[in-house]
């Protein structure tokens, strides 16, 4: 048996406009999903992985989908393998959850099967299983899984090639996540979104460029460690993702429990229209901002960032 695990996103800037080629930056947080791989009689799928509820269920028919292109992809086709999914990232919109369980199956089944593939393979076997859940996905959740860290991500609309570069911090980035309890479909949003920018094309234009100087400003300053800087950014983001219409009365209530508790910043982070909420906190704040999000109902976790990618497992040990 093989097991590897692979860490959930957070994408810190850029949703939506990382699909019209501008940069977006995104980072490994330190909950990881676990797959287990081995050689079987028949295929089999147990997915224990904790989720928000009802998750699971709704991605089912895209996760067969996702699981059989990755078995095609790396020339295993008709095998007979047993997959059994765990860890502690809660399955749920906005973390990479889908991302995170294609970069640890594809590690797996690569130790399993001694198919001596490197990393950049790894990511390229993830991308193809990401496309079993978004139709034509950006690329940027399964290279997070993969490479961890902080990454600038841009995708060339040219080609189609996802270009990574990976960033570095001078400061501890702590997050608190907000979970609205919605899962929300990635497709159907980036379309609606797709369809607003041929509807009014003008001011979609405008808010590319003001979001063009958002992450300009944002690498500089997550490189310098500013944390006041890049909170004020993550704040000016997410109105631009609001005027985008893929927020949502539950993100805009997380938002401001986030503001009046002490963040420095907070945002949508993913698809929007449910998902996840992230504020980025200090140690003197993060206590307060999770409990506030608790006392209000929704469920809240802090995380730090910059987590290490994708590895596999040998008797306890990662290699």
């Amino acid at each position: 048996m093989a097991k590897a695990s692979a860490p959930g996103k957070l994408i810190l800037f850029g949703e939506h406009f990382v699909v019209y080629g501008l940069p977006a930056i995104a980072t490994a947080i330190e909950a990881r999903t676990v797959a287990k791989v081995k050689q079987a009689r028949k295929f089999s799928l147990q997915d224990n992985r904790p989720e928000t509820p009802g998750y699971k269920k709704e991605k089912r028919d895209q996760q067969s989908d996702s699981i059989q292109r990755i078995l095609k992809v790396m020339g295993l086709e008709g095998e007979k393998v047993s997959i059994e999914l765990g860890g502690n990232l809660i399955a749920a919109s906005g973390v990479g959850a889908s991302g995170a369980s294609c970069a640890a199956i594809a590690a797996a089944l690569n130790e399993e099967f001694e198919l001596g593939k490197g990393i950049d393979e790894i990511n390229d076997v993830a991308y193809e299983g990401e496309k079993g859940y978004h139709g034509v996905p950006s690329g940027i959740d399964n290279c997070c899984s993969t490479y961890g860290g902080f990454i600038l991500f841009r995708k060339d609309l040219k080609t189609g090639e996802g270009i990574v570069k990976q960033l570095h911090s001078k400061a501890i980035l702590s997050i608190v996540i907000g979970n609205t309890g919605i899962t929300s479909n990635t497709t159907e949003v980036v379309e609606d979104v797709k369809r607003e920018k041929q509807r009014d094309p003008d001011r979609f234009s405008r808010m590319l460029d003001d979001y063009s100087m958002i992450i300009k400003e944002a690498e500089s300053s997550l490189d310098n460690g500013d944390l006041r800087k890049i909170g004020l950014l993550m704040n000016m983001n997410h109105l631009l993702l609001e005027e985008m219409d893929v927020s949502c009365p539950e993100l805009e209530e997380l938002v401001d429990i986030a503001a009046n508790s002490g963040a420095l910043g907070a945002k949508l982070t993913g698809t929007g229209r449910g998902g996840l909420m992230i504020a980025l906190v200090n140690k003197e704040t993060e206590g307060t901002v999770a409990s506030a999000i608790e006392k209000a109902s929704f469920r809240s976790e802090i995380t730090r960032i910059g987590a290490r990618g994708v590895r596999v497992e040998h008797d306890g040990t990662t290699c």
